[in-house]
């Protein structure tokens, strides 16, 4: 069957356009899905060859209201389309098929012409009401396999080119189980293969075998055939391991529902056939969406972040509460605004310089941040956090070793655009003239030491009611006191208006080169709150937030963390060696830039009871002002 469709794929890009012989798809009968537009983005979704009767007598091709068409078409969906139904509004039409068991033998021309007059012309047809009808201008991704994937190579070379408005608005065409080649970009030169995770307008294409197959025909393998790796998201023969995989979607008899089941599968392209391969050789388990389920979704949500920011200018409208990782309920008199530290860490060269706002893996890391550090302040305060388009860890360490000091060069763009506008929107529709702290971590407190530097000299009506600012994890200098003579630094416990921070360290880090360490740094120490060298026990430690290795869930702990000020770096130095926390997991790949023995993943968790304590204590000092 797919060596006849690949013969169609070489041929047929030149024949004709609608007849009129085509299915009425302003009948909403003629629609798998049509779901309520609750999403941006839509996805127009095609099944694959979902009619398959053997029977004596039976019909080339099927009717619109078929119903064993119908039943597997569902299948189908439920196997493929609902990938994109956590991101996407999915539209998926029926559409009259070929019956590829009673047309097994025939010539290929007629089985062109079936499909081309037939399949074709109710796929065009489709998406002329959908554009005109259904869409309402939003982008949207176009998604198949096998079958469908080719009539969708169809839609792209030839009704795109027909509508290059519609064809602006595409996200991504995932056409997974069919051939994309060279030639065929060649021959439409509007249209262009995905390179990385992140680009967008791009056909993203593979073919899975097991490794197994590899030395065996497959009608998949054609000259110049191109595949891009689900897990990795490169083109070349990069080797994806297992823990890359998000999880696959197998049906589960005991239970009788999918499940999902991750770090299943490996894979890897091999380029002189131009498929992915994976080790395993279980062809039950071999499929070109189940195998790939989550990484499939994550994907499309993911292009989907970086299209509508290219959309919308990157201009965030804070005044959409989805652009708010949390919106509290007022319950305290007080507030904290806090800015998450860097969670966008991809090195490869091709990966975008800022997050997506909408980034899914950037929204999914967040959590684990929040539960770590920002909480801290939730039993004080009304806890506020913006989202904001990070920069990705590859363009702070760029600009580390160009430049020391992130800052200026960093944080000129997106970052610090949004922050800024985050606050605006804060102080005037949320704020109401409550006191309140801003803190942040390490990216985040960098811009907290931008906010206090540029913002509030800007509104010092604003700054009159800050009760401190925790600038953790990025070091505040005697240099940015000198220059901001409105700032002041933390003297003791209870002082208020004032930048507490400090780095934490090991006492092996002492000659290394820490990126959020800068010449100058002050630090106060979290368990005595003094500025000097005095130490400052474990004994004094009321309880580090940890999380706990068999249940994964945030724990207070004795890591047995103590505490004391290197006055010439300007850090804290910690001398617990019980650090189950920190093993800096989430900079994998990422160059030592923080120092072999930096416990800068600690600076909120090692100290967490203290710090709420501290803040307690600050607002009784403020309100006892």
């Amino acid at each position: 069957m797919i060596l006849c469709l690949a013969v169609i794929h070489v041929q047929a890009f030149a024949l004709g356009s609608q007849t009129g012989n085509y299915s009425d798809y302003s009948d909403e009968a003629n629609w798998l899905r049509l779901p309520d537009v609750i999403k941006k983005v839509d996805t127009f979704y095609l099944y694959p060859a979902a009619y398959n009767d053997g029977s004596e007598g039976a019909s080339d091709i099927c009717t619109i209201d078929n119903e064993e068409m119908r039943q597997q078409a569902e299948i189908f969906y439920e196997q493929q389309g609902t990938a994109y139904e956590e991101s996407t509004n999915v539209f998926a039409p029926y559409y009259r098929q070929v019956n590829m068991a009673a047309v097994s033998g025939r010539t290929e021309e007629y089985l062109n012409s079936l499909i081309q007059e037939i399949s074709k012309e109710d796929v065009f047809a489709a998406l002329d009401q959908y554009f005109e009808n259904l869409n309402g201008g939003r982008p949207f991704i176009l998604a198949g396999h096998a079958q469908s994937s080719m009539l969708l190579t169809w839609v792209l070379s030839e009704y795109m080119s027909e509508h290059p408005d519609y064809y602006e608005r595409m996200v991504a065409a995932y056409l997974p189980g069919y051939p994309i080649t060279e030639q065929f970009l060649q021959e439409n030169p509007h249209l262009k293969f995905a390179e990385n995770a992140y680009d967008t307008g791009v056909i993203i294409s593979w073919n899975t075998l097991g490794e197994g197959s590899l030395g065996q025909p497959d009608e998949v393998i054609m000259e110049g055939v191109l595949s891009i790796n689900p897990l990795n998201w490169e083109r070349d023969e990069t080797y994806a391991e297992t823990g890359e995989h998000l999880g696959a979607r197998v049906w589960n008899e005991d239970i009788g529902e999918y499940e999902i089941i991750p770090e299943a599968a490996d894979a890897w392209i091999d380029p002189e056939r131009g498929v992915l391969v994976t080790h395993i050789d279980d062809i039950r388990f071999i499929d070109d969406y189940l195998l790939w389920y989550n990484n499939i979704a994550n994907n499309a949500a993911r292009r989907i972040a970086y299209f509508l920011a290219e959309i919308t200018g990157r201009i965030v409208d804070y005044s959409d509460p989805d652009n708010w990782y949390q919106i509290p309920e007022i319950t305290k008199e007080v507030d904290t605004f806090f800015i998450y530290p860097t969670v966008f860490i991809d090195m490869n060269e091709k990966a975008p310089d800022y997050a997506g706002l909408y980034d899914p893996v950037v929204r999914s890391a967040i959590k684990q941040y929040y539960d770590l550090q920002a909480c801290v302040f939730e039993e004080s305060t009304n806890v506020f956090m913006p989202y904001y388009q990070q920069a990705n860890m590859k363009i702070e360490i760029a600009v580390h070793e160009q430049d020391g000091d992130l800052t200026d060069a960093l944080y000129g763009e997106y970052p610090h655009q949004d922050i800024f506008s985050a606050l605006d929107y804060y102080f005037e529709n949320y704020n109401n003239g409550r006191p309140f702290i801003i803190a942040g971590h390490s990216q985040g407190a960098a811009l907290v030491r931008l906010a206090l530097k540029q913002y509030f000299n800007e509104h010092p009506d604003y700054y009159e009611r800050m009760i401190a600012a925790y600038v953790l994890g990025y070091s505040v200098t005697q240099n940015d006191l000198d220059q901001n003579p409105w700032l002041r630094f933390a003297q003791g416990a209870d002082d208020t208006g004032v930048i507490v921070s400090w780095n934490t360290e090991g006492p092996g880090n002492n000659d290394a080169d820490n990126m959020v360490v800068l010449d100058g740094a002050i630090s106060i120490n979290p368990l005595n709150w003094k500025l000097d060298d005095t130490y400052a026990s474990a004994d004094e430690n009321l309880g580090s937030r940890i999380f706990d290795e068999e249940t994964k869930e945030p724990e207070i702990m004795d890591i047995r963390a103590d505490a004391q000020v290197d006055t010439e770096r300007g850090v804290v130095i910690c001398t617990t060696t019980e650090v189950p926390f920190i093993s800096m997991e989430h900079y994998k790949g990422v160059p030592e830039v923080f120092g072999s023995e930096s416990f800068h993943n600690g600076d909120y968790p090692f100290y967490f009871n203290n710090i709420k304590e501290n803040i307690r204590i600050r607002i009784d000092a403020w309100n006892n002002k």
